[in-house]
């Protein structure tokens, strides 16, 4: 009876060691070519059992009052029927309503800002590939363009290596199109990983953090209720 009672106990508990150990992997691919823009998310975590996928097949900019309109697929791998379609605009009402959220969840939470500086240098970029090949229709601008474009991606890429850890050297290309039009195409195809188990107890302090704050639980609720009924509308 103890005997397999003890044998139950251990394969639990490896059981958990190997949840814990385990890394959850995002894939994300962007491309742009010239109107065409798509871009592709994917989860992964217990080992590629779980695998979801967030697709954004298109992105339409109509102006600076109506933004960005966007359409994002959801799909799941354990249910193939448990997917979800969503679409809306971002303008600028939106982006000014996300900046008061930020603004409320860093008072609703004790050093937010701390928080996830911790959190993102156990995030390990395995991958970084970003390519982008441009036309300005004038052989002088086209050059001027290459070389901005060259500063920018250093620039981004060095920024984003002083949050995460970089277990890979970023590819880094700019193309110039030496044609009379203007054109533009970009792909980005990045990989990253986090351990389980860290993500688990950063968690748990996120939520000590938040419980520490008068009114910090509510603030929460607050925003993201919101964002639901959003969401449902």
């Amino acid at each position: 009876m103890w005997k397999w009672i003890s044998i139950a106990i251990i394969v639990v508990i490896l059981l958990v060691l190997a949840i814990l150990l385990s890394r959850i992997r995002l894939k994300l691919d962007i491309a742009k070519h010239d109107n065409d823009d798509r871009a592709h998310l994917e989860i992964r975590f217990l080992y590629g059992m779980i695998k979801i996928n967030y697709d954004v097949p298109a992105i339409l900019i109509t102006g600076l009052k109506k933004g960005l309109l966007y359409r994002l697929d959801r799909n799941k791998n354990i249910h193939k029927t448990d997917a979800s379609v969503d679409s809306g605009n971002i303008d600028t009402e939106k982006i000014k309503q996300f900046i008061y959220d930020i603004q409320v969840l860093l008072k609703g939470t004790k050093s937010l800002q701390r928080w996830m500086k911790q959190t993102l240098t156990h995030v390990t970029m395995s991958k970084m590939e970003w390519s982008t090949n441009i036309s300005l229709a004038d052989a002088a601008y086209t050059a001027t363009s290459t070389g901005i474009l060259w500063g920018l991606k250093t620039t981004l890429i060095g920024f984003a290596s002083s949050f995460v850890r970089m277990d890979c050297t970023p590819k880094l290309y700019v193309v110039p199109y030496w044609v009379d039009r203007l054109r533009f195409t970009t792909t980005l195809n990045c990989e990253a990983k986090i351990s389980l188990g860290y993500l688990i107890f950063s968690m748990t302090i996120l939520s000590y953090r938040i419980w520490r704050v008068p009114g910090g639980p509510e603030a929460w609720k607050r925003v993201f209720s919101k964002k639901t009924e959003n969401r449902h509308k």
